[in-house]
This record gives structure tokens, C-alpha cells and sequence, in this order.
């Protein structure tokens, strides 16, 4: 009888292990309860359905748990109709669940479930040493970028969206230079299915987001434009093509502000600047918090619907909202 090969032998045991992970991970899935309670208006001037910016408000939620993980959400991803969503937060969790409508007013969550985050080496530390930022999902496959060891790890899911063990990606070595707490907080797959990766607060000469594309055949360099101060927290792919980045400029104590733009996927090269146009700008006057996490889907009427959700620090001082957003196009 053969004995199998050394590559048949290694394909068993990946097999064998992301069995276990996925196994493992659904046995440690614990039910959320979550609260939501809406919100009816984006500031005084725009209520359900009026125009801010570019954009059109469609309502949001404001959300609460006794669940002490509940929290803390850095990134997130919709299902293609919007009605599932799967989030991360900065302590090293998954979550998902199901956003329920009334037409296109999002009004609460449910069957929400939380789950470690699992690495090579176990559970992440999530903020107490990986701080899990940022989260792209395509097909079966996802990424997730810790910022203060900038790592990205990539998961396999099953058909209910539950993730195994993640697996590092090669990066090139610049990528480590980034500060420690002002890492990848922004990534997203491009056409091609390569990752981009931008940097919040690491800059190049010419004070500009230094930003990466790995995962490809020759991973390369480019930047984002920054301007008035403006940090990337989150980006997420249109549905219609290119994507839409979400920036927040913090001036303490009490000086918050989260903008919108649209970058175009042609100008991603090497050694490009991409700069784009302003959806919208929101400060404290408006229903925002500390957005850094931002989806999107395709409306059922046919509109491109923008997602964000805010990181609340699992501070009393702070909340969790999730908002949402069409784009005419």
C-alpha cells in the first residue's frame, strides 16, 4: 500500500485542525441580549429621510447590553441584503446577528452571539496586547488587523459565518513600522481579492496616510490624502465599485468629528495618492459617537446603503450607535 505524500498528509491535518477551530468556536458561542432604542434623528435639521451631505439619513440605533464584552465595535461587515451583520470588537470578539427593518429604517438586533477571536496561538488578547481594529469579509474568507502588533490574520468561515483558527499573512516589512495605537484600523479586499491596508496615523514624508496592498503577487505602497487632520478608522467596499473611508478627528477633551469620502479602486497604485470626495462630515452636533467601523450593502431599493458603528471604549461616558446612510447614485 502508498503511503501518502507529504502534501496529502498536511492537507489532512489543516483539515483535521479547522474542524477543531470551527467546533471549538461554536461551543464557546454565548448569547447577547442586546437593547436598542432609536434614533429618529441625525441632528435637528435631518430626521428619517432627509439629506446630510451627499447622503440620505435612514435612521440608526443606539445599543446596550449587560454583557460586559458587549462593546468596544472596530469593525463590521453586513450581509449582501443587509440583514446579518458580523462585528469585532477591540477586546478580541466576534459578534453576529440579525439587524431587523421597517423598510429601510433599521429599528433592532437579534439572535446576537459572541465568540473569541482565535489565533495561531489561541484566543486573542484584544486590546490588552493584539487591539483588533479592523475586519473585512469576502466569501467564505476573512481578515482581521490587529494595530498595536500589526498583524492581519485570515479566517475561513462556515456557512453560518463562524470562523476557525486564523492564520498570519505575509506582510512586507514596512508595515511594522506604523505607531503602535495608530495602526490598521482601515482594510478592505480589492477586485483582484488582494488587501488593502491603511494606515490611521502612520504618515510619509509628505504628512499623508502611508497605506499597503499585500496579498498579491507584488504587494506595493501608496497613500491616502489627509487633510484637516482627518484619521482612517474604517473602509469598506460600495457595491457599485470603490470604496467609502471613514475618518474621525478627536481634539480633547471634548472635540469629535467623523467624516465620509469616496476613493476610486483605479487610482490604488503603487505610488499613488488617492484623495476623494466628502459624502459627509458630522461633529458632536450631530447623533454620532466614536464611529470606527463601516459596511455597506445594496438596498432593496437599489440604493448603496452605508453602515457605521461606534466604538464606545466601554466607557459610561460614551455609546454604542449604529447609523445608517444611502447614497444616491
Amino acid at each position: 500500500m502508498r503511503r501518502p505524500g507529504r502534501a496529502l498528509v498536511r492537507l489532512v491535518a489543516l483539515a483535521g485542525s479547522l474542524a477543531l477551530g470551527l467546533g471549538a468556536a461554536a461551543a464557546q458561542e454565548a448569547p447577547v441580549e442586546v437593547t436598542a432604542s432609536p434614533i429618529e434623528r441625525f441632528d435637528s435639521a435631518t430626521p428619517v429621510g432627509g439629506a446630510y451631505g451627499k447622503l440620505v439619513f435612514l435612521g440608526g440605533l443606539t445599543l446596550s447590553s449587560r454583557d460586559k464584552d458587549f462593546g468596544g465595535l472596530s469593525g463590521l461587515r453586513l450581509s449582501d441584503d443587509g440583514r446579518r451583520f458580523t462585528a469585532i470588537s477591540d477586546r478580541g470578539n466576534w459578534f453576529r446577528g440579525a439587524i431587523a427593518y421597517d423598510g429601510a429604517k433599521p429599528t433592532g438586533l437579534s439572535g446576537v452571539v459572541r465568540e473569541p477571536i482565535v489565533g495561531p496561538r489561541g484566543p486573542l488578547p484584544g486590546r490588552r496586547g493584539a487591539d483588533t481594529e479592523s475586519l473585512d469579509i469576502r466569501g467564505r474568507g476573512a481578515w482581521i488587523a490587529s494595530e498595536r502588533v500589526h498583524e492581519v490574520l485570515r479566517f475561513a468561515l462556515d456557512a453560518e459565518g463562524r470562523a476557525g483558527a486564523g492564520r498570519p499573512i505575509k506582510l512586507p516589512k514596512a508595515v511594522g513600522g506604523a505607531p503602535s495605537n495608530a495602526g490598521y484600523e482601515a482594510i478592505a479586499t480589492l477586485s483582484s481579492g488582494a488587501l488593502m491596508m491603511i494606515g490611521e496615523k502612520y504618515l510619509d514624508a509628505a504628512g499623508n496616510n502611508r497605506a499597503f496592498v499585500v496579498g498579491s503577487k507584488t504587494p506595493f505602497e501608496f497613500a491616502v490624502k489627509r487633510t484637516e487632520d482627518f484619521s482612517p478608522t474604517d473602509v469598506a467596499r460600495l457595491p457599485s465599485g470603490g470604496f467609502v473611508l471613514l475618518e474621525r478627528r478627536y481634539v480633547p477633551p471634548l472635540s469629535l468629528s467623523v467624516r465620509m469620502r469616496r476613493l476610486s479602486e483605479a487610482d490604488v497604485k503603487a505610488g499613488a495618492v488617492v484623495d476623494g470626495p466628502v459624502l459627509m462630515e458630522a461633529t458632536l452636533s450631530q447623533a454620532i459617537d466614536n464611529l470606527e467601523g463601516v459596511a455597506t450593502h445594496r438596498g432593496a431599493d437599489g440604493r448603496a446603503v452605508i453602515t457605521a458603528v461606534s466604538d464606545d471604549n466601554f466607557s459610561g461616558f460614551q455609546r454604542t450607535v449604529l447609523l445608517q446612510f444611502a447614497l444616491p447614485e
